[in-house]
């Protein structure tokens, strides 16, 4: 990592929905939510509750179309 602090990865989800006969609805549901980390050092187990803990907090974001997000920043990428 280059000694680099800040991290932005992704985390695929699948955006199928959550309903009765959800999942009879056709198409593509994947969605690319964009995760930050802020390594501080410590342990293997730190960094995994860390990175739990973010995937967590950002769960209710997991629907937002990635492309809306990039069109909202003036089309930069992530």
């Amino acid at each position: 990592l280059n000694n680099q602090t800040d991290v932005l990865t992704g985390l695929v989800s699948n955006g199928r929905l959550e309903e009765t006969d959800g999942e009879r609805v056709l198409g593509l549901f994947l969605n690319t939510l964009p995760l930050r980390l802020q390594l501080t050092g410590g342990t293997w187990l730190d960094l995994v509750r860390q990175v739990f803990a973010t995937e967590r907090d950002s769960l209710a974001w997991r629907r937002y179309p990635l492309a809306e997000l990039q069109k909202r920043l003036g089309g930069q990428p992530l």
